[in-house]
């Protein structure tokens, strides 16, 4: 058993627990013996003192026999425990008897030597040197039995049993005296090795009980990681499912918004105006959802750059100055006459802002909600969305950035969202490196405060060109190559498109849209769906690349999986998400054609139904 293998429940029962410290001590207590049997070569230095000392007392040719018989044990000991160190880890275990065993083979050929000293030599001097230099050596080795009390008795207890009973035998003061402290000292040492055992035992529980900690530790950090991912992976399954419907019904509905605005009748345009709201409430959720499961996954990227906070601060107010108004507040904006200079995302900041905006305005009855920017003593720039309403509790401040959690919406009032925003907010000002507070006071509104790195002023290169793109785009006409599996779907963009007057061909696979092209039809632009029945919208592109290498393509996709986005990159110009309404779908089309490679103003704004691919040389 390792430390690693500490899993399942019955671990934790107390029989289970005792079994495991125990396992610990076996463990511990053999890699200690291991560690001294590879010292023994310096410990038979210390018996050929012995021998020595012996032979100068006139024992004649005794002591080196019982220095030979002391090497013997001393060799097989220490091969013993090569042996053992170069057998796998799992199976050393059951060698610790073996081990303990040679302690006590060492002990009964180290013993005899004592009766030779003791009762051949006359004076006290020899056998004093010679015992000195025994117990000596039978307390060094108590540092390093780990606690075996097994060990230590068949190593000590003859050579003490022999000293004293020979101290005792010379008699006298000096012999009893001696005598009795020999026992007393085996009786102190051997007292030494229990508590060295009862030692090891708490540090050994202590130990197991750090391992099942961590052990559960890990177990629901891997928990919490799976429930992670599986909630990643039902966003994106989920997402992509409710998309597909909702795809074809926006694209229609927005057909049904031309034809209403073209038309006299009044009860057609009411109800081509519900069925845009209802849309865009449902969009929103999805995109809700996407948000959270791309910056889970790490998929979206910061693109630094300095950016007038004031000028964000401002689009902001602006898109959502309609929204304030309905609810009968105010949204207004507070600024310094300098431009505030921040490093940042322009894309994702005004994310953060529009986030935070929309949720005060949804929470807030009576006042309004206040826009404000300034430097900051410190350079870098502050920006605090503050709103006149309830507040937030002190207890729920905490909880307020956790996914789908709301205060004050236990019916779940769908037109309060999911409680994303947040949630959103939070991880993006991580992504950007924004220092995020809350301050709120219930009954006297909450702000939020927002601090930017500072950056050098820049201008922006190029007004007059994004002025003609813009007109450019609404005069636009193309020719568009259609490809989904989806009849609904198709139909549904190839009527839109042509109320538009643009050229449209609409086909169902690969190779209806590889005969179109060799028909003669001649697109700007090839909109594919990802997932089609019998092919993916990439075989699709690289298909028709054969034939029209630099045809920029667009792929449409319910997919919400970030590492899907990756995938994309190399092949699309633009990726769509679902649902998508028509203006989405030609304004897109039309920058993809024009050669603009990042987001309009109005894609910008309209959210996250969007992802931007640096267009590739096709």
């Amino acid at each position: 058993m390792t430390e690693a293998a500490i899993a399942s429940p019955a671990d934790l029962r107390p029989e289970a627990r005792e079994a495991r410290i125990e396992h610990r001590i076996v463990e511990r207590r053999l890699d200690t013996l291991l560690h001294y049997s590879r010292r023994l070569p310096m410990v038979y230095a210390g018996y050929l003192l012995v021998a020595l000392v012996a032979a100068q007392q006139g024992l004649g040719i005794w002591p080196w026999v019982w220095l030979a018989c002391t090497l013997t044990v001393g060799v097989y000991r220490y091969r013993v425990a090569q042996a053992i160190e170069r057998t796998p880890p799992e199976d050393r275990l059951s060698a610790l008897r073996r081990l303990e065993n040679g302690f006590t083979m060492n002990g009964l050929a180290t013993a005899p030597i004592v009766p030779f000293a003791y009762f051949s030599i006359p004076s006290n001097a020899g056998p004093l040197l010679i015992g000195i230099m025994l117990i000596a050596g039978c307390t060094i080795s108590v540092a390093s039995l780990a606690g075996s009390r097994r060990a230590f008795i068949g190593y000590a207890t003859a050579t003490f049993a022999f000293i004293a009973l020979g101290w005792l035998v010379r008699g006298g003061t000096l012999g009893i005296s001696l005598g009795l402290g020999t026992l007393i000292l085996y009786a102190q040492l051997l007292s030494t090795v229990k508590d060295q055992g009862r030692s090891l035992k708490e540090l050994m529980a202590v130990i197991d009980d750090n391992a099942v900690l961590s052990e559960s530790v890990r177990q629901e950090r891997d928990r919490a990681t799976a429930a992670s991912e599986a909630k990643t992976r039902f966003f994106a399954a989920a997402s992509h499912d409710l998309r597909q419907p909702l795809h074809a019904l926006s694209i229609n509905a927005t057909t049904l918004d031309i034809l209403a605005r073209r038309s006299t009748d009044s009860l057609l345009k009411e109800v081509s105006r519900g069925i845009d709201s209802a849309l865009r409430q449902s969009s929103g959720l999805l995109d809700g959802l996407l948000d959270i499961s791309r910056l889970d996954a790490h998929t979206i990227e910061a693109k630094m750059a300095p950016h007038d906070i004031g000028a964000v601060l401002r689009a902001s107010r602006d898109e959502y100055a309609a929204l304030a108004a309905q609810q009968g507040l105010y949204l207004e904006v507070e600024v310094p006459d300098e431009l505030l200079w921040g490093l940042t995302d322009g894309d994702q900041l005004i994310r953060i802002i529009g986030n935070l905006v929309n949720n005060a305005i949804k929470f807030t009855t009576v006042g309004g909600v206040t826009l404000s920017g300034r430097r900051a003593p410190s350079g870098a720039v502050v920006v605090k969305v503050s709103d006149t309403g309830p507040g937030i509790p002190e207890s729920e401040r905490e909880r307020v950035f956790e996914e789908f959690y709301q205060i004050g919406n236990p019916s779940r009032d769908r037109a309060q969202g999911l409680g994303l925003g947040l949630a959103i907010v939070q991880r993006t000002a991580k992504l950007l490196d924004i220092m995020l507070r809350l301050d709120s006071e219930p009954g006297r509104g909450t702000s939020f405060e927002l601090q930017i790195a500072s950056a050098a002023p820049a201008s922006d290169p190029r007004p007059e060109s994004a002025n003609a793109l813009a007109r450019s785009l609404d005069s636009t006409r193309l020719a568009v190559l259609l490809v989904d599996d989806e009849t609904e779907v198709l139909s549904a963009m190839c009527t839109y498109l042509h109320q538009l007057g643009w050229s449209v061909k609409g086909v169902a696979t690969g190779a209806l849209a590889e005969q179109a092209l060799a028909a003669g039809f001649e697109p700007d632009v090839m909109v594919v769906d990802f997932r089609l029945r019998e092919e993916t919208g990439l075989d699709v592109i690289e298909r028709l690349r054969a034939l029209k290498p630099e045809l920029p393509a667009v792929i449409v996709t319910g997919e919400t999986a970030p590492s899907r986005f990756h995938e994309f990159s190399g092949a699309a110009a633009r990726i769509l998400h679902k649902p998508l309404d028509g203006d989405r779908l030609a304004r897109a089309l039309q920058e993809v054609v024009l050669g603009r490679d990042d987001e309009s103003d109005a894609t910008r704004a309209a959210g996250a139904n969007v992802t931007p691919i640096r267009k590739t040389a096709h």
